[in-house]
């Protein structure tokens, strides 16, 4: 019974932010407008005060209005993400299978490349194999590498 109770004050407590939302952009319309009116007279205190209320109001009616609003904000959110999970379902499954797939062979032969991009290498200066930097002979055609 308080689950209902609860839920029935939940609509009415986003309603008092939005409502206070709009009263804030209000104000600060108001504010704006006395500041543009008085515009000139620095020596009046309205031009000042117009711009305080513009600028808090302006900046509470957008945080009110956002708490107010928070509910929809994230259903529609949630609703959003699972759209998209939905539309790139089949995507996602492929990804997952081809990497369930990697095997330890594959990993083998990727760590290998890796290692042997990262060895110093020459050329044997007869057939082009690349060789090790330090290798006297080449491992493919066996002549003497001279220095």
């Amino acid at each position: 019974m308080k689950e209902n109770n609860k839920n029935s004050h939940s609509p009415k407590h986003f309603l008092v932010f939005k409502i206070l939302g709009i009263l804030f952009l209000i104000a600060s319309i108001v504010g704006i407008v006395i500041s543009f009116i008085n515009f000139g007279n620095f020596d009046s205190n309205a031009f000042m005060i117009g711009g305080v209320i513009g600028s808090f109001g302006f900046v509470l009616g957008i945080v009110f209005l956002y708490i107010g609003f928070f509910p929809a904000i994230s259903k529609l959110s949630v609703k959003t993400a699972k759209y998209v999970q939905e539309i790139n379902k089949d995507d996602l499954q492929t990804i997952a299978s081809n990497s369930a797939d990697i095997s330890k062979d594959a990993i083998t032969k990727t760590a290998k490349a890796v290692k042997s991009g990262l060895e110093e290498t020459k050329f044997c200066k007869y057939c082009g194999e690349a060789i090790s930097k330090d290798s006297a002979y080449c491992s493919k055609c066996g002549k003497k590498q001279s220095e």
